[in-house]
């Protein structure tokens, strides 16, 4: 009986020990658990962290492409910009060139009749002296004029450029009491255009034309005109003929001209 009862205790403690030990591996195992679904959340944390920072990145790179496109945009308007304020820039220029242009013909005009009027005096001085000399039976006065040569031709001016001639008095025996008349006429085509002209004491380069000497300096021509001048060919024995359509954007112009050389006394 006590054998049995030693027995049953020994089996009792075994399987308290066993019980105490599935405790402990279930405790164990809960313990494995909670540590496995820790991890678990942080990994799935982790990932939607990776996650947020890809799409921030890729949408980072979107806005850097839309940027980068409005860049060029910007870009090309800036060029096509720059194209249209240098035109407009030439444009300005061109407009203030003719507007200085007219003002010098104002100004070329005003100092002509000025011209004129002086040599009007010494013609009107030297009246008395010349009627001896050139008076007629009926007691009447006679200007003796006598044609050197005649020159006829033709030149286009295209738009935003001029053309010139030299001309010379060449082996012309001109008195000492005699003046040399330059007489000049032209015609403008499309005939309702006008035209920039000078004449130019000497031979004149096309580079040195603004600070050469000038009887006719920028006189806005319309359709064509005429007149006649004195002193032409005070230098080198020669003048240069100016026509100029630097002002003149599209349209050229076709000159046809006659220029007519005497001597007077």
């Amino acid at each position: 009986m006590e054998n049995y009862l030693i027995s049953i205790l020994c089996f009792a403690e075994i399987v308290h020990l066993r019980m105490s030990n599935l405790q402990l591996e279930l405790r164990m195992a809960k313990m494995e658990t909670d540590n496995a679904s820790r991890s678990m959340r942080e990994k799935a944390a982790s990932l939607s962290e990776m996650q947020m920072e890809i799409d921030l990145v890729t949408r980072s790179a979107m806005d850097a492409n839309a940027r980068a496109a409005e860049g060029m945009e910007v870009a090309e308007s800036a060029k096509t910009d720059k194209a249209q304020v240098d035109e407009l820039k030439a444009k300005v220029a061109a407009l203030q060139e003719w507007a200085v242009a007219s003002a010098g013909a104002k100004e070329a005009i005003l100092e002509e009749n000025k011209m004129l009027e002086r040599k009007l005096r010494e013609y009107e001085d030297q009246d008395d002296d010349a009627k001896s000399q050139c008076s007629t039976p009926g007691g009447g006065t006679k200007i003796v004029e006598r044609h050197l040569w005649t020159k006829s031709s033709s030149v286009v001016v295209g738009a935003g450029t001029l053309q010139s001639r030299e001309i010379e008095l060449g082996v012309n025996n001109v008195m000492d009491f005699e003046i040399v008349i330059l007489r000049w006429k032209f015609d403008i085509t499309p005939g309702d255009q006008d035209i920039i002209f000078s004449i130019l004491k000497g031979k004149v380069d096309t580079k040195k034309m603004k600070e050469a000497d000038a009887v006719i300096r920028n006189r806005t021509v319309v359709g064509g005109g005429g007149g006649e001048v004195q002193g032409a060919f005070a230098v080198q024995n020669a003048c240069t003929v100016v026509w100029s359509n630097e002002h003149s954007w599209v349209r050229p112009r076709a000159i046809k001209y006659t220029i007519e050389a005497v001597a007077i006394m």
